[in-house]
């Protein structure tokens, strides 16, 4: 079953969605939970005895905009937060840009040195190498500025 198809069940099923808040409501009136794993809303259908589940944030925007999208970006990071003024459609790599532990420098270990890189549409981009890791850091952030834009 597609996401397409997953998200129109869930609109005949009495899912409804407040583009205000960002909750979802199922037919009874509650609201979605968060997954613990991936942390994300998560609304659950059986069909026949099988199971499907949809992410918050897909449904909220089908619901509003009446497609799917391959990728959405939270603007501001948080998962749980649906509201449609915080989703945007993007591509994989730019929802790749905005994730918090991506370092964009590694050590040449027969230097010592630490060489900064960034990656744009699959091809990187060097940076230089730098004596502390700091530098290297403050060279990636800076670059990232430049380049990571959405």
């Amino acid at each position: 079953m597609t996401r397409e198809e997953r998200c129109k069940l869930a609109i005949e099923r009495g899912y409804t969605y407040d583009p205000e808040t960002g909750f979802i409501y199922n037919r009874y009136g509650k609201t979605s939970k968060p997954n613990k794993l991936s942390g994300y809303n998560e609304m659950c259908i059986t069909v026949n005895k099988n199971r499907f589940k949809i992410q918050g944030h897909q449904f909220a925007w089908y619901y509003e905009h009446g497609y799917c999208v391959n990728e959405l970006d939270h603007i501001n990071g948080v998962k749980t937060d649906n509201r449609i003024c915080n989703l945007r459609s993007v591509t994989h790599q730019q929802n790749n840009w905005n994730r918090v532990n991506a370092k964009g420098y590694t050590i040449i270990k027969n230097s010592n040195k630490y060489r900064a890189e960034i990656r744009l549409n699959t091809k990187k981009i060097y940076l230089g190498s730098y004596n502390t890791e700091q530098e290297a850091r403050s060279a990636y952030l800076a670059a990232k500025e430049i380049y990571h834009k959405i």
